[in-house]
């Protein structure tokens, strides 16, 4: 059960190692023991919050995994690139998914009349933000326009996967993984070191929880002792410390000549 590899608990700072925050964490509460103070909002932000932890739960299996098979015994067998790009793979479907979770919790508070911007994804709520300014929150307005590159790249790269009829593969040089992407129309979409491009996406995707916070707590009142509350903690938890660690020693880039070719 996914209890058993992690859930989200109470903050505590001395297990850090074990446990992984983002202030979007801090809505949930279970269905028998909810805040009375947040009580009106349970059953939009505690759902969000839940989906955001679920998702970190999962990257950090895949994460756990990945990085096994980046150990100097294991990269060198045949067998490291297929649990690789299966691993790659549902990571970065799990941060598709935890970033609509964060826009679920965001459009539940965009507009002065509630149910009004889209809440199914992070992409329609931001197009849906772009063509109606006027019935946003200005601080919720605000965070919506900054740029969000690492969203649309992730984004990119699914849809030349899943549309375009892009191939996706892992390759290996014996010391790191790379992700390799190539469309049959435009070529080399990307080839690049793959655990600086998880981590990338792991940080991201903690820090949109952080600001997304930031903006839904002084509109709902969120009681102080309650920011910083609720984290993730579970046995695989340390897998995603462990990636933003060493992510930078296995940066080396694929060959300069290779062409690159990035959808906004």
């Amino acid at each position: 059960m996914l209890t058993a590899l992690g859930t989200t608990v109470q903050f505590r700072p001395e297990v850090h190692k074990h446990q992984i925050h983002s202030g979007i964490l801090d809505y949930y509460d279970q269905w028998d023991g909810i805040d009375p103070r947040l009580a009106k909002h349970h059953g939009r932000l505690s759902v969000a919050s839940q989906t955001v932890a679920n998702e970190l739960v999962c990257m950090a299996t895949y994460t756990h995994i990945l990085l096994e098979w980046n150990a100097s015994d294991k990269i060198v067998r045949d067998e490291s690139v297929v649990m690789a790009g299966a691993m790659t793979k549902s990571f970065m479907v799990s941060v598709r998914s935890a970033c609509d979770g964060v826009a679920s919790a965001l459009a539940y508070v965009a507009c002065e009349k509630p149910g009004r911007a889209p809440s199914n994804s992070l992409a329609d709520l931001i197009r849906w933000a772009k063509k109606n300014p006027e019935r946003l929150r200005p601080p919720i307005a605000k965070l919506l326009e900054q740029p969000l590159d690492w969203f649309w790249y992730l984004r990119s790269l699914r849809d030349h996967v899943v549309h375009g009829g892009a191939q996706s593969n892992i390759y290996s040089d014996r010391r790191q993984f790379y992700l390799w992407v190539h469309s049959p129309r435009l070529g080399w979409v990307t080839r690049e070191p793959l655990l600086p491009l998880l981590a990338k996406q792991l940080n991201q995707l903690v820090d949109l929880g952080n600001r997304a916070a930031e903006v839904i707590n002084p509109i709902i009142e969120m009681p102080c002792d309650r920011i910083r509350s609720r984290a993730v903690e579970g046995i695989h938890v340390p897998a995603l410390h462990e990636l933003a660690r060493i992510a930078g020693d296995y940066a080396r880039p694929s060959p300069p000549d290779v062409l690159f070719v990035v959808t906004p």
